[in-house]
């Protein structure tokens, strides 16, 4: 019984904050508009271009907080189409990256990208992919106190699969929680006081076991929290619908 109850009051949530995000998402999107458009007739009378800068940084955070959600009730009710392409990782996770750098400079954060591997080409869902590596750069920037880290692990002829590490030395979550932390609106006490939806783990969970693949968090070390995503190189095609010919081709993944 007691089931039931928690089940109806996640459904009822869930039902709640995706109409919520439905009913934002157009008024967003038509405040974004006009905001580009005055932000280009400014010209350079500093102090309208930097309001303007914020309130178009926080209408792109708003719009992000609604897609993340109604991109999560899609993978819950298998809505989410995925279409897989091939794609270079290390191309993607160095644009990912260096979007965040300026991110990371303001917080005076050390950040970098470790490439373990030769150039690693795989059949992915670009969308798909770049979430989860956004949500998880994000979080380690978000609750870093002094260092975050992307890393691409050594992928050899062969493999199966390649597998990308996303680091910080924020507080260290206990790992009776690496469960907890990829439900859906879960958020640590400990880090409480950071914005956040509890959103974007569950999101970037389902959309790695989407493409069959895992995203979990390592046994800590003392020092870091250590998220690992691995994903396969290869797709079937009943997994999917594949945008291209790519599953029958003969060229080798990893170059």
């Amino acid at each position: 019984m007691e089931i039931v109850k928690e089940k109806e009051l996640y459904e009822a949530k869930m039902q709640f904050f995706t109409n919520v995000a439905h009913e934002i998402k157009t008024p967003l999107t038509l405040i974004k508009g006009p905001l580009e458009k005055v932000m280009r007739k400014a010209g350079e009378i500093t102090e309208i271009k930097d309001s303007l800068r914020i309130m178009s940084r926080n209408t792109d955070r708003l719009v992000d907080l609604t897609n993340q959600l109604l991109d999560f009730r899609q993978t819950e009710i298998n809505g989410f189409g995925l279409t897989f392409t091939k794609q270079d990782i290390t191309e993607i996770l160095d644009e990912t990256f260096m979007g965040f750098k300026p991110l990371a400079e303001q917080r005076n954060l050390s950040f970098r990208f470790e490439n373990l591997s030769n150039p690693v080409f795989a059949l992915v869902d670009i969308d798909a992919f770049t979430k989860i590596i956004t949500n998880l750069l994000s979080n380690a920037i978000k609750y870093a106190r002094n260092s975050a880290e992307l890393r691409l692990l050594p992928v050899m002829k062969g493999d199966n699969s390649f597998t990308i590490e996303v680091m910080n030395d924020g507080y260290l979550i206990p790992f009776d929680m690496k469960e907890k932390i990829f439900e859906p609106f879960f958020r640590l006490k400990e880090t409480e006081k950071q914005k956040g939806t509890g959103i974007g783990l569950a999101l970037s969970r389902s959309l790695a076991v989407l493409q069959k693949g895992v995203l979990d968090l390592r046994e800590p070390d003392g020092k870091m929290n250590v998220f690992f995503l691995t994903l396969p190189l290869h797709q079937d095609e009943t997994n999917a619908s594949i945008e291209t010919t790519l599953a029958n081709d003969e060229s080798p993944v990893l170059k």
